[in-house]
Order: C-alpha cells, then sequence, then structure tokens
C-alpha cells in the first residue's frame, strides 16, 4: 500500500512515539499539546516537531528522533541508501524526491 509522501513523517512519528510504552507516550503527547504542538496527520509539522521536541528534551532529542528517522526510511521507497543519521531539516526534501511511501509497516 502506498500512502501520500507528506503523512510518512507523521505515521513515523506515531509509531515511534508508540514503541515506548503508554506512559511514556501520554507524557510527550501532553508537553507537546502544553506548548501548542498538534500531532494530527493533516497538520504534522515534522521539523516543528523536532525543534519542540528538542525544547522539551534537550540532549535526549537525539535518540527520539534517530528512532524516527529508522521508521521512516521503512516507509519510504528509495532507489539509494539513506544515511539514518541525516538531521530533521533533510527529511522533508527525502520526501520532495520520492514518488511514494510504503504504508504497509
Amino acid at each position: 500500500m502506498v500512502m501520500d509522501a507528506s503523512k510518512a513523517p507523521w505515521k513515523s512519528t506515531e509509531q515511534t512515539l508508540n514503541s515506548l510504552g503508554k506512559s511514556a507516550m501520554q507524557t510527550l503527547s501532553w508537553q507537546l499539546n502544553k506548548v501548542g504542538f498538534e500531532m494530527g496527520p493533516d497538520s504534522f509539522d515534522f521539523n516543528k516537531f523536532a525543534a519542540v521536541l528538542g525544547d522539551l528534551l534537550g540532549e535526549g532529542t537525539e535518540p527520539l528522533l534517530d528512532l524516527v528517522y529508522k521508521n521512516l526510511f521503512k516507509h519510504i521507497k528509495v532507489d539509494v541508501g539513506i544515511d539514518p543519521s541525516l538531521p530533521a531539516l533533510k527529511i522533508n526534501n527525502i520526501l520532495e524526491k520520492n514518488d511514494g511511501v510504503d504504508a504497509s509497516n
């Protein structure tokens, strides 16, 4: 199943937060909502998410974003290898270069 590439960052982020466990996910979701960040599929802004998360977690942001990247790369159909350590701001460039995203994972 191929999904809209613009939804891949949201789906990958949601999967990553879910993988942390219910308590951690609820805590992060509450903190994100408290600062006005919307986590819906139609309003999700990955760059803003990374910035807000950085404000909340400081140095603890990088390991969490690494998990998001790994989930994201599972969904993107690419012909060349992608370095999973790419900064968050490059995710949009990758998505713009790819036609489809595999939503089956």
